[in-house]
């Protein structure tokens, strides 16, 4: 004849496998923190896009070709930014400057920290994306060049990206 497991017992079971897991996962995410502070300070999918939706999610343009007046969205996912960890807390900071050089390289825009992200939370943030938007009234056609420099604070790295386009 079969015992049967008091209710009780049946979900202190239970508990015990789902915090078990839970206990999994924390472990994997502080495995993730850990590469991520050694590996490389980078970008990913740097991405001039006509739509911007979420992480991972966004619309690149065919061409990089644009008339004065339009808004250029850029999309990117930094890589590898620095998880301090104190107090219990998960720490990131970064920032990113905006510059906009001409065809000879001259500076025409050059905004320190256009973007701020310092965070602080209880639990880890794996996934990172950022976008920026310019205003392109006033250029001239021709070539230009946007860069991105991306600066992780708690690490004092810095590293920068280019993305070529043109106005019509």
């Amino acid at each position: 004849m079969k015992k049967l497991l008091p209710l009780g017992a049946v979900l202190l079971v239970a508990a015990g496998l789902v915090f078990g897991q839970a206990d999994d996962v924390v472990k994997l995410k502080e495995k993730i923190i850990e590469l991520q502070n050694k590996g490389e300070l980078g970008f990913r999918n740097f991405t001039i896009c006509s739509n911007i939706i979420g992480f991972g999610s966004y619309v690149p343009v065919a061409a990089p070709a644009f008339k004065a007046g339009d808004q250029i969205l850029f999309y990117y996912e930094p890589l590898n930014v620095f998880t301090g960890r104190r107090e219990g807390l998960y720490e990131i900071w970064y920032t990113q400057d905006m510059i906009v050089l001409d065809a000879k390289g001259n500076t025409l825009l050059n905004k320190a920290d256009a973007l701020d992200f310092h965070y602080t939370s209880k639990t880890p943030v794996l996934d990172l994306y950022a976008t920026n938007s310019l205003d392109v009234s006033g250029l001239a056609p021709g070539k230009y060049q946007f860069k991105a420099v991306l600066k992780d604070k708690l690490r004092n790295m810095q590293i920068a990206k280019i993305a070529e386009f043109t106005i019509k």
